[in-house]
């Protein structure tokens, strides 16, 4: 006990040790061609969770981890977690009655569950409007203040509010609130039993129902098509997406629908209120079938206080081939989303790894799978960590940073989490060519693996070097990587971690989406 406390004493006291030179060294252009060459490569069909190629990937990375000397991580260098694949059962069913009236709503046409849907059987449950099915504490924002939604149906609006002003919401979407994820966790929260979701009509149009292009019901859907998901132990609701039939049947008219959005949006005052003579009963069934998939782990032991660890991470997955583009390429070989970044990680592995001295903490290194599907491997690792939570100190996130332009690099986090934004500058300001930093992409904060270690709160940073015309399309080629930048970004956040090894641990400054 006296050594551990004399060991954390020493992290708090002094001038940080100097970055290792021959850790500095190991960032070249050549050693991330030589990964880039084979995560990008055609044959790895663009590493798709799940895929015989992503499997191969994975296989990849940990030989890399073991020849740099790493460890592996209670006897693995892979964390395996299961997903599912879930197939819509039919008949499906929806039935609204209000007034003496009754809808049978009529699959596709009327309504589609969505892809995170839970599946079960509601009885005549009351609706109860919930505006955008928001809780945001540090925005003072409620839709669920003043109703009680335990046992109802709530019927809620897509997206969130949209106002300038910037004391809530600031003007611009893509808060987790927005994200469907998060509504149906708040509806749980608040003992909802399941959910009907309309977009949002702030213009007098129809609204559409996508929901999922499920295989049981979409014309020549191929049953590889069918979501994934990560096992509910809790079993989430159903959650459907409703049209223009349903809206008019329980609010009259779509203008009505228009007006209650153009209020919150205006007010940022919720409208909040049971439908009268309202109610729904409905039947979801889903099949599901297990789908093991596998993270990528190793450690590298600190030097002074071992059991304390910073966790490096970037997603080593992509989304897979297609239609032939005019070329006749298929595959999405996904170079910078996230070959880049697994690169990155790789060569932050080895600098440490082979230095000649140790950080003071354990550095953790994590390549993720189906975080293009949903963030599924990083919140299986922050659920099921594979070492204790609360030792984690910080977590450095690598995702597309592989189309620098003009020296800019984006920073994510940086509203949560500024102790890390200072040590990220001043650890850029010692680098033989500075980035210019550039701060505007919280907007994209909860699309990346970074998020499912903020939602516990651990200090988190994202590099990123930001969309482009090839995200997500078939040119995303590996000859328009930057690569002398690539290197100095991961040579950047390689001097990150060897600073929070070594300091009191950073502050996170939470937002009101952590658990």
């Amino acid at each position: 006990m006296i050594l551990l406390l004399c060991a954390l004493a020493l992290l708090g006291t002094g001038e940080p040790r100097p970055f290792p030179a021959d850790v500095d060294a190991r960032f070249t252009p050549k050693r991330a061609l030589d990964h880039l060459g084979v995560l990008a490569a055609d044959s790895m069909k663009g590493r798709d969770t799940p895929s015989r190629e992503l499997e191969i990937s994975a296989e990849y990375i940990a030989a890399r981890f073991r020849q740099f000397g790493l460890e592996p991580i209670n006897g693995s260098y892979f964390q395996q977690y299961n997903l599912e694949r879930l197939d819509l059962q039919l008949p499906c069913t929806v039935t609204l009655s209000r007034g003496g009236q009754t809808l049978e709503a009529v699959i596709k046409t009327d309504f589609m569950p969505f892809e995170e849907t839970g599946d079960g059987s509601i009885s005549q449950a009351p609706i109860v409007f919930a505006g955008f099915g928001i809780t945001a504490p540090e925005y003072s924002y409620d839709d669920y203040a003043s109703i009680d939604t335990k046992g109802a149906v709530v019927m809620i609006l897509r997206g969130e509010p949209e106002n300038a002003d910037t004391s809530k919401f600031r003007g611009r979407q893509f808060t987790w609130y927005s994200t469907l994820r998060s509504k149906i966790e708040n509806a749980r929260k608040h003992g909802a039993v399941g959910i009907m979701l309309i977009d949002a009509l702030r213009t007098p149009r129809k609204p559409f129902v996508t929901g999922f292009p499920w295989a049981s019901v979409a014309k020549n859907a191929k049953r590889d098509t069918r979501p994934l998901q990560l096992p509910d132990t809790t079993r989430s609701i159903p959650c459907l997406h409703v049209g223009e039939r349903v809206a008019t049947f329980l609010f009259d008219s779509l203008g009505a629908v228009n007006a209650l959005t153009l209020q919150l949006d205006s007010t940022l005052t919720p409208a909040s209120r049971v439908i009268a003579g309202a109610r729904l009963s409905c039947s979801v069934r889903i099949a599901r079938e297990k789908v093991p998939v596998r993270n990528v782990h190793a450690r590298l032991p600190g030097a002074t206080v071992p059991h304390e660890y910073a966790v490096v991470g970037a997603h080593y997955d992509h989304i897979g081939v297609g239609k032939a583009g005019d070329d006749g390429d298929t595959v999405f070989n996904g170079a910078d989303d996230n070959a880049s970044g697994t690169t990155g990680l790789l060569l932050a592995a080895e600098a440490l790894a082979t230095s000649s001295q140790r950080p003071d903490r354990s550095v953790v290194f994590v390549a993720f799978s189906g975080e293009e599907k949903g963030l599924y491997g990083s919140r299986a690792y922050v659920d099921a960590s594979p070492l204790p939570l609360d030792s984690c100190v910080a977590m450095m996130n690598m995702d597309m940073i592989g189309r620098c332009e003009n020296n800019k690099l984006s920073i994510g986090g940086n509203e949560r989490c500024p102790d890390m934004v200072t040590i990220n500058e001043e650890e850029n300001a010692l680098l033989e060519r500075p980035m210019t930093l550039a701060y505007d992409i919280e907007k994209y904060f909860f699309r990346s693996d970074q998020a499912s270690f903020a939602r516990r709160r651990i200090p988190v940073i994202f590099f990123f070097t930001g969309e482009h015309a090839d995200y997500h399309k078939l040119g995303d080629h590996i000859e328009k990587i930057n690569l002398d930048d690539l290197s100095n970004i991961a040579r950047l956040a390689t001097r990150v971690t060897w600073r929070v090894t070594q300091r009191p641990r950073t502050r996170y400054v939470p937002g009101g989406f952590e658990r």
